[in-house]
C-alpha cells in the first residue's frame, strides 16, 4: 500500500486534477461537451501525460530534490529513482496511444507534448527563460487538448493564454524557490544566469501583462461580465498581492508559499471561465 501511495504522490494527484479540469473546461467551451468516449480517452490522457510528466521530471531532478524536496518518493528511497523512468514512458506510451483513439489533431498535440515534456526534463528545464516556456506551453495546452477533442481546439485560447503567462510567471517563483539546490548541479536558471532580482523584475513584468490580458476576452465580448468581476477580485487583486510580496522575499520558504498561493489562485481562475460563459 505504501508503494501504491508513493507512485500516486509521484504523479502529483492535485496537478493531475488541475489537468482534468483543464481538459473539461475546454471541451466546455467548444459547445459540445458531452459523456463519450472521446471525453473518456481525452481524460485518460491528460491523467497519464500529467503523471508521466512528474515522474520523469523527479527522475532527472534526483540530485536537485536531495536538497530542494527531500520528502518526494525517490529522494527518500520509497521508489527506485528508474522505476521511476520506467512508469513515466509507461504512462506516456498510455497517454499516445489513447489520443489515437480521438482523432489526429489530439494525437498531433499529444505526441509533440511528450516530445516537450521529456525535452524539458532532460535539457530544457535547466536553462534560463526557454524551460519555463516550454512548461508554461504544456500547461495551456491541455486546454487546447480538450477543445480538440471535440473538433475546436480554437475555442479555448483564451484559458490557454492565461494558463500560459500565469504558470511562466509561477515558474519563476519555482526558480527563485529552487535557486540552491539548482545552483548545485550548475543549472542556468534564470535567478542563477542573471540574479535574484532581474528574475523579479521579469516575473514582475509577466504578472502585469496577466493583471491587463485577463481583461481581454471580456473586451472581445468573449465572456460575460461575471468573468469580468470573478477575474478582477479572485486572480488580479492576488496577483498584486502576489507581486508585493515578491520583492520582500528572499528565503525559499517564501517563495515556496507564494508559489502555492498561485496555484491554489488556479481554480478562481478556472471558474471565473467557466461563469464567463454562461
Amino acid at each position: 500500500m505504501q508503494t501504491l501511495l508513493a507512485y500516486i504522490k509521484l504523479m502529483r494527484p492535485l496537478n493531475v486534477f488541475i489537468g482534468i479540469l483543464g481538459i473539461l473546461l475546454g471541451g466546455y467551451l467548444t459547445g459540445n461537451l458531452q459523456i463519450s468516449d472521446a471525453l473518456w480517452l481525452a481524460v485518460v490522457t491528460v491523467i497519464t501525460y500529467t503523471g508521466g510528466a512528474n515522474a520523469i521530471n523527479d527522475y532527472y531532478d534526483y540530485e536537485i530534490d536531495k536538497i530542494n524536496r527531500p520528502d518526494r518518493p525517490l529522494p527518500s528511497g520509497k521508489i527506485k529513482r528508474s522505476y521511476a523512468r520506467i512508469f513515466a514512458y509507461i504512462l506516456f506510451i498510455t497517454g499516445a496511444v489513447s489520443s489515437v483513439f480521438i482523432n489526429n489533431l489530439a494525437l498531433i498535440i499529444a505526441l509533440i507534448s511528450m516530445v516537450l515534456l521529456v525535452g524539458y526534463s532532460r535539457w530544457w528545464k535547466r536553462q534560463p527563460i526557454f524551460g519555463n516556456v516550454v512548461v508554461s506551453v504544456m500547461i495551456g495546452i491541455a486546454f487546447l487538448y480538450g477543445a480538440a477533442a471535440f473538433e475546436h481546439p480554437w475555442a479555448a485560447w483564451p484559458p490557454a493564454f492565461i494558463a500560459f503567462v500565469y504558470t511562466w510567471g509561477r515558474e519563476i517563483i519555482k526558480d527563485l524557490e529552487d535557486a540552491e539546490g539548482d545552483a548545485s548541479i550548475e543549472a542556468k536558471t534564470l535567478p542563477i544566469r542573471f540574479g535574484e532580482n532581474p528574475a523579479k523584475i521579469f516575473a514582475t513584468a509577466l504578472f502585469l501583462v496577466l493583471i491587463f490580458g485577463v481583461f481581454l476576452p471580456y473586451l472581445l465580448n468573449i465572456y460575460n461580465k461575471a468573468y469580468l468581476i470573478m477575474v478582477t477580485v479572485g486572480v488580479d487583486v492576488p496577483i498584486l498581492y502576489i507581486i508585493f510580496r515578491l520583492w520582500r522575499s528572499h528565503t525559499p520558504s517564501e517563495y515556496r508559499y507564494l508559489s502555492q498561493i498561485l496555484k491554489a489562485d488556479m481554480f478562481i481562475g478556472l471558474l471565473a471561465v467557466f461563469i464567463g460563459t454562461f
